[in-house]
């Protein structure tokens, strides 16, 4: 399968209000119930929570996020998972309605490939619930990790960061396959586990 990728800009940063709702989002993960449903075409996701404020402050950052996105600038650039569901972007129809206490999110993708691709944003969001910022300072495997390693993105300003699978034995969040590359993500731009709360965002 030749994947074909898009270019995305990392010349503008997370404005400070948007990184401010993501760090109250992940202090407040144990808050939330999420259900995520699989169809044909994607995924249903249902994420609410019984404490209105951060019912609210979910529906704000999926508004910010959905902004950012549409405007063709990164998220978590050095997350190999979220730098393929930005290239992806385009090929996934995301329906999202704020419902009573939260947000239900329908996405179709319109190729196979963006499919799974938004099916393991899904599952990487669902972990982030789970876990919190521990997960938070890890890095998520990209579903075509083995294409996307060799070719990696380039955005304004010539910087470039490259999607690939994760070191090692690491799975995916989608179907829990191990990842399949030759050099084990050597050289991809991973990070190291954060010092300090970094943005990601919730979907």
């Amino acid at each position: 399968m030749n994947i074909v990728l898009q270019t995305a800009s990392y010349g503008q940063g997370m404005p400070a209000e948007s990184r401010d709702a993501i760090h109250r989002l992940f202090d407040s993960h144990d808050k939330f119930q999420r259900e995520v449903i699989q169809t044909e075409g994607g995924y249903i996701s249902k994420t609410t929570s019984e404490d209105p404020e951060t019912a609210k402050l979910l529906q704000t950052h999926v508004k910010q996020m959905e902004g950012r996105l549409k405007e063709g600038l990164m998220v978590r650039g050095l997350d190999p998972a979220y730098v393929e569901f930005v290239n992806h972007y385009d090929d996934i129809d995301i329906q999202i309605t704020n419902i009573e206490n939260g947000i239900s999110i329908v996405t179709i993708g319109k190729t196979e490939a963006a499919k799974q691709v938004a099916r393991n944003h899904a599952g990487i969001i669902s972990k982030f619930i789970d876990h919190g910022w521990s997960e938070h300072d890890k890095t998520h495997a990209a579903v075509f990790g083995d294409k996307e390693a060799t070719q990696g993105v380039k955005g304004k300003g010539g910087m470039s960061a490259m999607s690939c699978c994760q070191k090692g034995n690491q799975e995916t969040a989608q179907s829990g396959e191990t990842c399949k590359t030759s050099e084990g993500g050597a050289g991809c731009m991973m990070g190291a586990k954060a010092q300090n709360k970094k943005a990601i965002s919730y979907q």
